[in-house]
């Protein structure tokens, strides 16, 4: 007798797909039984298989989808899918600031900040005070003569938005291969090289005194005598230090202690304006006055996986060397702080990187600095590397708008104002962006409340040169034209209403 041909789809993945084959499949292989009704054993028998194949369909969709680097959700996937090919997700940026301070000459004795001293913003009842670190690279203090002849002296620093933790006893080595101790507070703030020293100091004492040993992105080229080791960050931003096995990387001897140094802190809430900075709050000899003349720059949240989607494969494209111009840029992109990057090269080996910091703000002179040096070790040793901040472009914007007779003019006055500045969100926004008329009408005119609009003021100006109009025929065309290393910023935007409830 032959069998009858299995009839179950097994394209249907969802509980309502699984129980209507599992109940087709019943019709023919148990024609006896007939009562499909909800209150049947068998139908209860069903629909439990079923709810229990959907959930192991999840899973295995789930399972397949974190296995590729488009469709992964979870940090923890994508931080291991492109350590495949050599990338690190960032851990959040310190904004820096340059601070300029002002102390009494009334005295001969020089006034001394010493490194790890403090300064803040002033808090207020919305929001706490934002803290900036003096930590200079030489870890001397920094001395500032007077002579007592009266007047003032001014002197300036640059201090980051950071905590050092200093000296933590991470553990005890018991002498075994690929020994890992976690670092206890966070999130820890690394360089994008993952061969550089800066921010993290790592020492083992074998009983002779403690030994500065070396942080490498791999130990994959550490011989068995280099005293190197690997830092590791998890999904939940847990720094964990790594040590060799004996063959690639140094083990610490038994009964080593090891102590580390380290900055934690950071993200996008240092980036504080214009003279915000006004607090000394330790670290400093003498009274002193201080602010920040201009804005804090560089502060950024870790890197997000989004961000690490799109950027990895570029970066790995270039082999981590500067080449093309979209090798320089891609890099650039790959610096903590930095959040857009343009290359070119004026001359066959000369190369001009312009940076927009975290914040769509210029970037400070230790962000530049940063980016240098990421690239300098990155780039032919005949390039002559120049690191820019970009030329703003100032886009003003005046909009009159008819508001409905049963809106309040200030409610739709508020939201069109938001959805202007929206425009310049700097995920939005790149190096010689063409800047639309229509996208203005297009964002105002989407807001509950707007019968009409019209712009009557749509100019964009070169912010080192307020006088001077960027593609003054733009408002005609409805279009501004940016030049390659141009960016766009918000200028003023102002907007009016007539019609509406007031």
């Amino acid at each position: 007798m032959a069998t009858q041909p299995a009839i179950f789809d097994y394209t249907n993945r969802d509980y309502s797909s699984l129980l209507a084959s599992l109940l087709d499949t019943a019709a023919v292989k148990l024609p006896e039984w007939t009562d499909r009704s909800e209150n049947d054993l068998g139908r209860l028998l069903l629909e439990l298989m079923a709810q229990l194949g959907d959930v192991i369909l999840y899973y295995q969709d789930r399972i397949a989808n974190e296995a590729f680097l488009s469709t992964a959700v979870e940090r923890r996937s994508v931080i291991d899918l492109v350590a495949l090919i050599g990338y690190t997700l960032g851990t959040p940026s310190p904004a820096s600031a340059g601070l300029q301070l002002r102390a009494a000459n009334d005295s001969a004795t020089p006034v001394q900040v010493d490194p790890g001293a403090r300064f803040s913003t002033q808090a207020t009842p919305t929001s706490p005070a934002v803290e900036f670190v003096y930590l200079p690279v030489t870890g001397a203090p920094l001395v500032v003569p007077r002579d007592g002849a009266g007047g003032s002296v001014s002197f300036s620093l640059t201090a980051v938005n950071a905590v050092q933790v200093a000296e933590e006893i991470v553990g005890v080595s018991t002498g075994d291969a690929n020994q890992s101790w976690p670092l206890s507070q966070g999130p820890v703030l690394l360089p994008p090289d993952p061969d550089s020293q800066a921010y993290l100091r790592v020492e083992v004492d074998p009983g002779s005194g403690f030994q500065v040993w070396q942080r490498h992105g791999t130990l994959l080229y550490s011989r068995s005598i280099d005293q190197d080791f690997v830092v590791k960050i998890d999904d939940s931003d847990n720094a964990e230090v790594v040590f060799g096995d004996g063959t690639y990387g140094r083990i610490p001897p038994a009964g080593a202690t090891i102590r580390a140094t380290y900055l934690i802190g950071g993200g996008a809430a240092g980036n504080v304006g214009t003279n915000t900075i006004t607090v000394a709050k330790s670290g400093v000899s003498v009274p002193v006055t201080v602010t920040n003349p201009l804005a804090a720059s560089g502060g950024a949240d870790r890197e997000s996986i989004e961000h690490a989607r799109a950027l990895a494969p570029l970066v790995f494209r270039s082999q981590q060397r500067a080449v093309t111009s979209a090798d320089y840029a891609a890099l650039a992109e790959n610096v903590p702080g930095v959040a857009r990057a343009y290359a070119v090269a004026p001359q066959w080996n000369y190369v001009d990187v312009y940076v927009v910091a975290a914040g769509g703000t210029a970037p400070t002179d230790r962000l530049r600095a940063d980016v240098f040096g990421y690239l300098q070790n990155r780039c032919m040793v005949t390039t002559l590397l120049s690191v820019f901040a970009p030329v703003f472009v100032l886009i003003d914007l005046t909009v009159q708008v008819t508001v409905e007779a049963t809106f309040y003019d200030a409610d739709v006055q508020q939201r069109v104002a938001a959805a202007l500045t929206a425009l310049f969100a700097i995920d939005q926004l790149r190096f010689g962006q063409s800047f639309y008329l229509s996208k203005v009408y297009e964002a105002v005119q989407s807001q509950a409340g707007v019968v009409a609009a019209t712009v009557t003021t749509f100019a964009g100006y070169r912010s080192d040169d307020p006088s001077q109009q960027v593609d003054p025929g733009g408002a005609a065309t409805g279009l501004i034209q940016l030049d390659p290393s141009e960016f766009p910023r918000e200028g003023t935007i102002t907007v009016t209403t007539s019609g509406g409830l007031a």
